[in-house]
């Protein structure tokens, strides 16, 4: 079984601005994606055998936008695969409720992020180290390191994915560890058996 762990970090001026240059570019990313199945959709709307654009198609796509513009390369390129699979995973959360509520279901499609929106950097099974009490980020943007305390003693068992986003509401910054706990010790008979008599009030261990 997996369980989410959130937990609120520290972040320094230094880091911040790193947070913001990378986040920056997964908006850009997230909405440049969006776009592009968006006039897929009209474009193809109406033909016959219509295919529209997906996850797959957009993440082949992503080595040559990095080769016009270097700059998405500060980004650990599962983070930027992740955005494309958020934006896919909320086309096929749209799609599902509109079609169980039907037309007047009142479901919102996905949206473009506007600037002042900290796009969540969601590392994937690889990217991100968690050892001593720290959580590290891969980023290539500058030599800052993104590396945050975590509560002592904190243990993670095959960590899964981690996101870093920030809450605007508490003005705060958060990982959001998904990894495996233990099951409950499994019951196992003994032998040993303990008899109540119903009649008597109390009883001594």
């Amino acid at each position: 079984m997996h369980i989410t762990a959130k937990i609120r970090i520290q972040v320094i001026p230094e880091q911040e601005d790193v947070l913001w240059h990378l986040s920056e570019k997964c908006r850009l990313v997230y909405n440049f994606a969006l776009a592009e199945r968006n006039r897929n959709y009209q474009e193809n709307k109406d033909r016959p055998g219509k295919q529209y654009i997906g996850y797959v198609q957009q993440a082949n796509a992503l080595p040559k936008l990095k080769e016009k513009y270097p700059e998405y390369k500060w980004v650990y390129s599962k983070v930027l695969q992740t955005t494309l699979k958020s934006l896919d995973d909320d086309f096929r959360s749209f799609f599902a409720l509109r079609q169980n509520g039907g037309d007047k279901g009142g479901q919102i499609p996905p949206g473009f992020k506007g600037k002042d929106h900290f796009c969540t950097l969601r590392y994937n099974q690889s990217g991100f180290k968690i050892e001593r009490d720290q959580i590290w980020f891969s980023h290539f943007y500058n030599t800052v390191p993104l590396i945050f305390a975590l509560p002592a003693g904190s243990q993670f068992i095959n960590v899964k994915q981690v996101d870093l986003f920030y809450d605007d509401i508490k003005s705060a910054y958060y990982v959001s560890i998904v990894h495996e706990v233990q099951p409950a010790q499994e019951y196992r008979d003994n032998g040993l058996y303990q008899a109540f008599d119903l009649g008597v009030t109390q009883h001594v261990g």
